[in-house]
């Protein structure tokens, strides 16, 4: 009898688990030697580095969404254990900042769009939505909806992801040098069976919700709103077991870091100068809000800067989980920022593009 060759199916199957494999197998390695030296964030930070190096050597690896989706509504569900009673009694005093936020984003995205007109080769929309302090799928949908070139707006989102999310954690330690990877004092085996049935439940309620709705980044804030209110009410009061967030660590790091694999080497090196480039923008124009709104509310210097730095949603708010620092005033800024670009993002665009800034108007651009 004939032995059938195998499927195409089967071949990229085999290829897609290989390099998911490589991925965690690389980022655990650096999430290790991360700990071993007790940096900060060492699932995080540690995963994000070797898996970068690995991609910009030319491995292939890739973590798959039917993955990383799922960490991060984890991670949605953990920071939704952060919005105790005590914080939503103190949430009114956020508007100033919330209300400061609306400024920043328009301050950060018409900075950045003239900087990579002047300094990159992209069309006026690709550098649009390149600039834009949105999440980076957000903004590759609207791009490829209106226009934009997705790989070149998806590779300038990721450079700057990759910059800020491993600069943010030691400048924070250079401002309050106490802080430290915050391990929760619930373990994993701590937490009762009915515990973590409910806490699933609620994430996966509060996903279908938040997409039914098509709220933007659904994945993260449905899974954040159903732990929030169930926390925030005192009907729950769990708190995130350091193994599940270390392990969203992991696998949200590596996601970062293979964004490179199978890029070409000059693509990686242009879009690795344009977004040094950017970042530092970003950082100097978050630096000078951060003070001004310090001066204003008293709030800590570096707490303002982790809430408005535009890095991902998911990243960021790992970030000020693992340093301590106010993860509900953080995660409320991050996912206010989502909302307000995304929001702002397409009027803002079709207006541009009428008034001839984004390029020649087009027919089927979408009504206001």
């Amino acid at each position: 009898m004939a032995i059938s060759e195998p499927s195409d199916g089967g071949v990229t199957f085999r290829k897609t688990t290989f390099r998911l494999v490589a991925a965690l197998l690389i980022g655990g390695l650096g999430g290790a030697l991360f700990a071993t030296f007790q940096l900060p964030l060492p699932w995080l930070l540690g995963a994000l580095a070797t898996s970068t190096i690995a991609s910009l050597a030319g491995l292939k690896m890739a973590v798959p969404d039917n993955l990383r989706r799922p960490m991060i509504g984890l991670l949605g569900v953990m920071l939704g254990t952060t919005f105790t009673p005590d914080r939503v009694e103190t949430a009114l005093s956020w508007l100033p900042t919330l209300g400061a936020l609306v400024i920043y984003v328009v301050v950060v995205g018409a900075a950045i769009w003239f900087y990579l007109r002047r300094f990159s080769s992209f069309d006026p929309g690709t550098a649009f939505f390149a600039a834009m302090p949105g999440g980076l799928s957000e903004m590759v949908a609207l791009s490829e909806r209106l226009g934009g070139d997705q790989r070149s707006v998806s590779l300038i989102h990721g450079t700057r992801l990759l910059f800020i999310v491993f600069t943010i954690p030691f400048l924070a330690r250079l401002y309050e040098p106490a802080a430290a990877v915050a391990r929760p004092a619930i373990s994993l085996v701590d937490l009762h069976p009915v515990e973590l049935l409910t806490l699933a439940g609620l994430g996966l309620l509060g996903y279908l919700v938040a997409a039914r709705l098509r709220m933007p980044a659904a994945t993260f804030v449905g899974p954040l709103i159903g732990s929030s209110i169930a926390h925030a009410t005192g009907w729950l009061e769990t708190q995130p077991p350091y193994l599940l967030m270390a392990l969203a660590q992991l696998v949200i790091g590596s996601s970062v870091g293979v964004r490179f694999s199978g890029v070409g080497a000059s693509e990686i090196a242009r879009a690795l100068l344009l977004g040094a480039g950017g970042t530092l923008m970003m950082l100097l124009i978050t630096l000078v809000f951060s003070g001004l709104l310090h001066e204003l509310t008293d709030l800590p210097l570096t707490l303002l800067l982790l809430a408005f730095i535009p890095g991902g949603l998911p990243e960021m708010s790992l970030i000020a989980l693992g340093l301590g620092a106010d993860p509900a005033f953080v995660v409320t800024h991050h996912c206010a920022r989502v909302f307000l670009v995304v929001l702002i993002a397409l009027p803002a665009s079709v207006w541009l593009r009428r008034a001839g800034w984004l390029g020649v108007p087009k027919a089927d651009t979408p009504a206001l």
